[in-house]
């Protein structure tokens, strides 16, 4: 029977039709379990074991850039839903420029490498695969479902698609198709070369590469023409000529190597920011040696069958007598971490999911099964006045077998000159064949040769990351530190603009925290155009401060183009899109957040603070006590989660939440303004006044937002006042106005 609006298929509610192919229909519809929208593909047929087994491995993937399966039925595949249009809408379309077509090309190129590593071919590769979002965020869409046939089957049957948006069969998609596809024989990685060569040209071009006036026509021109000369610089025609080689042997190897080579060919484009995140790491840390070592003795050794394509680095144990000595154990892993991923054919865990696992024993097998990676890196120091000694073990979990191992002793101040050192050593070791120039690739553009500059920067961020009003100046105090040594330090600028301007509205006043970021953040892009924390922290300022929101927009997507993992800016991004009415969007946003780094503070708020701004408190409810289960240590996922209580009515349950935040910070003037609001509403107005007391006794040591004042007004319901406060709120530019 037809499916319909209402209609239940296992736990999902049916809501609206999407679109309908040759080979079943797709439809919007809810999982309540989660309290999220997803897309069903229903097929008109069941689907055989071995296609969910397929579906299962393409479930593994996890990527910014390829829409997630999440589950499969008998007859129906459950996909993310993704808001987006496809790369190409119709068959005259116009063309992108060079510095606007890269962004996407390089986002196609980078989510192909990671489903390549798995041994995962699309085979399927066209416009209405390839979904670009409002964000500017490419998704492929059937990633891995085209080709579900074995090799003793027709060729019409191993060309078929699965589609998300649209079925068929070869017939379909003959302008995307590789010639040997094309002639019914096997597909491979270099045939979806072929194929993203054929989407390049289009965009570059407005025209298919490949035309004619039937499908053996068009079938005719991919085995036997070349098309019309692209008009586009030198180097990006050279590469689009190189995917569309007649023979797979002509062609890129592999998609790394022409990730590699569109992103040589940004650098040359007007638009300074495609540039990879490359030059975004911080690998002037103790063990950045390590991570280049490691990503090569991964990338030069292991393609074999014991190649390995994933990694954990957890954090490392640190055994000192100085209290404040985890800045050097937090620094080391992110450095690392951020190095590895910068390198080709390597799935690196988030940092903050790798955090999870701080100050619990190191057993690697047992960690690598639930992370499931195929490798972890342990690290172990231990401090001695100003002596380090620092012991490292590389694992295959896999094998139980030590890969790799090596003990230092080094002095603090030493750290980071030792790294050439250090890196020596571990290539030599590894057999590495890392070229100078190689090791300059992975080296942070704008970081640092100042070791005390570097030890400097690490305590801000360590420091800062702590989310109070205390840990917050002494952080700021580091980064100035830091930039006070190495007035070229784009990395410290960087991170001082991002803590200056979360403050806003906060601890300090719109102006001052506005102004402090802005000139943080411009002083970072001077050096280093690339810096991503710097593009985050303008958007915010111009979000939050300058109520800019062309302009807002334009650096969230900056700063996601440049690091496609950043799950604070997903999660920021997603509150900036529900101001503008965009809510479909930014529920999206906030579940990618999520689930690049669930234990980054922010990202893990991101889903239940866009349901509480969106009304929807069951699931606001649901999702924050999950992100509390999590990590207790954040005071605003306790502040949101009480907000919601309150708007349900269950005032007690508020207050416990508001209480368990102001144990977390007893001097932030937002969480004493909802225990006020709370107080007001269930007419305790004695104790809502003393509140009103108690924030201007604040105001004497540090800023109190307006607003904060107007909402308990607001509950005792003073119109006056409260329109008074919001008034003041409106002169000062508060974040809280176009906020919340």
């Amino acid at each position: 029977m037809p499916l319909q609006a209402g209609d239940k298929l296992g736990p999902y509610e049916i809501l609206v039709p999407i679109g309908k192919g040759g080979m079943g229909e797709v439809w919007k519809a809810r999982d309540a379990r989660l309290g999220r929208e997803v897309a069903i593909k229903v097929s008109a047929e069941t689907f055989s074991a071995r296609f969910e087994q397929e579906a299962r491995a393409i479930a593994s993937l996890n990527h910014a850039n390829i829409c997630q399966i999440y589950d499969v039925g008998p007859d129906y595949l459950v996909m993310e839903l993704v808001n987006g249009a496809p790369i190409i809408a119709g068959e005259q379309a116009q063309p992108l420029p060079p510095a606007q077509a890269l962004p996407l090309a390089l986002q196609i190129a980078d989510a192909l490498e990671a489903a390549h590593a798995k041994g995962i071919i699309h085979r399927d590769l066209k416009p209405a695969n390839i979904l670009v979002t409002s964000a500017g965020i490419v998704k492929l869409l059937d990633f891995g479902l085209a080709k579900l046939s074995t090799p003793e089957q027709t060729a019409e049957d191993e060309t078929q698609a699965i589609g998300l948006t649209q079925a068929g069969t070869i017939l379909g998609t003959p302008a995307y198709m590789s010639p040997e596809q094309a002639e019914g024989q096997s597909a491979d990685v270099r045939s979806d070369i072929f194929s993203f060569g054929a989407v390049l040209y289009e965009l570059l071009a407005g025209r298919r590469a490949f035309v004619g006036r039937s499908a053996a026509a068009i079938m005719g021109a991919v085995l036997h023409k070349n098309p019309d000369p692209l008009d586009a610089p030198p180097q990006l025609a050279a590469i689009v000529n190189k995917c569309l080689a007649k023979s797979p042997g002509a062609r890129y190897a592999s998609a790394t190597e022409l990730r590699l080579a569109l992103e040589v060919a940004s650098r040359g484009t007007p638009s300074g920011f495609l540039t990879r995140t490359l030059a975004l790491t911080i690998a002037a840390g103790l063990l950045a040696a390590v991570a280049i070592a490691l990503g090569v003795y991964f990338w030069k050794t292991f393609h074999s069958r014991d190649q390995i394509d994933s990694i954990a680095v957890l954090p490392f144990e640190i055994r000192s007598n100085d209290p404040d000595a985890d800045y050097i154990s937090d620094g080391i892993t992110e450095s690392i971490n951020n190095s590895l991923s910068r390198l080709p054919d390597l799935k690196v865990i988030p940092h903050g999911i790798a955090l999870h696992y701080k100050g619990k024993p190191s057993d690697a097998q047992k960690i690598g099964g639930e992370l499931h990676t195929d490798a972890v890196l342990i690290g172990r120091i231990s401090q001695r006045g100003d002596e380090l000694t620092i012991g490292m073990e590389l694992d295959d979990v896999r094998s139980g077998k030590q890969l790799w191992g090596e003990r230092y002793v080094r002095q603090v101040a030493d750290l980071l000159p030792v790294q050439e050192e250090i890196a020596g050593e571990v290539s030599q070791r590894l057999r590495s064949r890392l070229s100078q120039a190689d090791r300059q690739q992975i080296i942070a553009k704008g970081s640092t040769s100042d070791p005390e500059a570097y030890q400097l920067y690490l305590k801000g961020k360590y420091h800062t990351s702590k989310f109070t009003k205390d840990e917050f100046k002494k952080g700021i105090e580091f980064f100035n530190q830091a930039i006070a040594r190495d007035p070229n330090y784009a990395l410290a600028y960087g991170g001082l603009a991002y803590f200056y301007i979360l403050q806003d509205d906060w601890y300090l006043s719109p102006g001052l925290s506005a102004s402090r970021a802005k000139a943080a953040a411009e002083k970072a892009l001077a050096i280093d155009a690339s810096n991503a924390d710097a593009h985050f922290a303008l958007a915010l300022e111009l979000h939050w401060y300058e109520w800019n929101w062309t302009a807002a927009e334009r650096e969230f997507k900056r700063a996601i183009a440049l690091n496609p993992n950043y799950a604070d800016a997903y999660g920021l991004y997603a509150w900036f899109l529900t101001d503008m009415g965009r809510n479909s969007e930014a529920v999206a946003l906030a579940a990618q957040a999520q689930r690049i780094d669930a234990l980054s503070l922010l990202a893990n708020l991101a889903p239940g603070s866009i349901s509480v701004f969106t009304r929807q408190w069951d699931p606001a409810i649901e999702q924050l006590r999950s992100a509390i289960d999590l990590d207790k240590t954040y005071w605003m996922t306790h502040c949101f989660l009480g907000r919601a209580y309150e708007a349900k009515g269950q005032l007690p349950q508020a207050m416990v939440s508001f209480q368990a935040a102001l144990q977390l910070d007893p001097q932030h003037s937002e969480i004493w303004s909802a225990i006020g609001h709370a107080y007001a509403v269930s007419g305790k107005k004695a104790d809502a006044t003393k509140v009103l007391a108690h924030l201007k006794e604040l105001s004497a040591d540090s800023y109190v937002a307006p607003y904060n004042v107007a909402i308990i007004y607001a509950g005792l319901g003073d119109k006056d006042q409260t329109f008074a406060w919001l008034e003041q709120s409106y002169k000062d530019r508060g974040y809280y106005l176009p906020v919340f």
